[in-house]
């Protein structure tokens, strides 16, 4: 008995309001809408059957030309290449791809090798717990210290690719440092720090 309690008050509730309200209801609502729908009819009603088949005719003629090719075509996205979760080697490979195309993802492979050097030359450094330099940065060419330190580059900078291609000795921007040149540095130092 007591589960049907809220339904009938809600009924109860409801039912008091409909009475309350009906004119309310009716007057502002109801025949203001039915007013409405009587013109539109009134004005559909009015017009030639030949507006009817015209407008038909239109539609029909775009739906043509869109499928014949007459429309511009959107350029297809080609959905970015996602490799499963198979280890350091695709994943790096794939920070080095997305870095040839996309601004982000130059500062992203910047960040990934700064990373890896901190983690290879300072194994017992903890990263960001202190504001001083790691004894590894000491080390660093002023070009591999500016390559970490960068911020995202501007719009219109050359891609990784376009800046390989023409071989300009000086890199406009510190994240169009060939990534080549860190990873030569810490083959380096890992070779020193291994005593050959």
């Amino acid at each position: 008995m007591r589960r049907y309690l809220p339904l009938a008050v809600v009924l109860l509730v409801t039912a008091v309001l409909v009475l309350a309200l009906d004119n309310f209801l009716q007057d502002m609502l109801i025949q203001p809408l039915l007013y409405v729908l009587w013109f539109a009819g009134l004005v559909l009603s009015s017009l030639h059957q030949s507006v009817f088949w015209g407008v038909l005719l239109f539609v029909a003629l775009v739906l043509i030309l869109r499928s014949l090719g007459g429309g511009e075509r959107r350029p297809s996205t080609v959905p970015e290449k996602r490799y499963p979760s198979q280890g350091q080697v695709r994943r790096w490979m794939g920070l080095l791809e997305r870095a040839e195309t996309q601004r982000f993802a130059r500062w992203n492979l910047a960040q990934s090798l700064r990373k890896l050097a901190q983690e290879t030359l300072s194994p017992d450094e903890r990263q960001g717990q202190q504001k001083r330099r790691a004894p590894y940065e000491h080390k660093l060419t002023p070009d591999i210290a500016n390559y970490f330190d960068a911020k995202l580059p501007p719009a219109q900078s050359l891609t990784l690719r376009q800046r390989l291609q023409t071989k300009s000795s000086q890199p406009s921007h510190p994240l169009d440092l060939d990534p080549e040149v860190v990873v030569a540095f810490l083959e380096r130092e890992t070779g020193r720090l291994a005593g050959d």
